[in-house]
């Protein structure tokens, strides 16, 4: 009976190393493992996070959107500033469900917590209510508070 268990050890020990092999020549083999690897090169060599580029180009777009002077696109580029920093801060760890939330449970992490607050106040007022009137110094304030946010959680790249 000796001679059947080690058979069946010897089996399984050898079934168990061909699975690992298989399992590092899939992680070699595959480019998704590798980006991860060299993406993490970048971030612990920069000490920046690796997608902060992504983030700056939608910001550009943002302030793009609030040089146009149309009360229309001043709204959108309210809308998309709140739904960037929710994301922003949802990437970092923040809990919470709404921004305000999120504002709510972290203050100290931001310079001028009261004018995100606003910010995310007006953000809920147009989505609430979409004939709400809007000027240019309203949404340049707001979208000025929502910048200042994004820098004090380090979310753009340096330059």
């Amino acid at each position: 009976m000796t001679g059947w268990w080690r058979a069946a050890k010897i089996f399984f020990i050898l079934f168990n190393l061909g699975v690992a092999a298989f399992i590092v020549y899939v992680w070699v083999t595959t480019g998704y493992v590798r980006r991860l690897f060299w993406w993490d090169m970048k971030e612990f060599f920069t000490y920046r996070a690796y997608n902060t580029r992504l983030i700056d180009k939608d910001w550009v777009k943002i302030k793009k959107r609030l040089l146009t002077k149309k009360e229309t696109e001043f709204k959108l580029a309210i809308i998309d500033a709140d739904i960037l920093v929710n994301d922003v801060l949802v990437r970092a760890g923040y809990p919470g469900q709404p921004l305000a939330e999120k504002l709510e449970l972290k203050p100290e992490a931001f310079s001028n917590i009261e004018a995100m607050k606003g910010a995310d106040r007006l953000y809920r007022e147009i989505v609430g209510d979409p004939k709400r009137g809007l000027d240019y110094q309203e949404a340049k304030t707001a979208i000025l508070a929502f910048e200042q946010g994004l820098k004090d959680v380090s979310a753009f790249q340096e330059k």
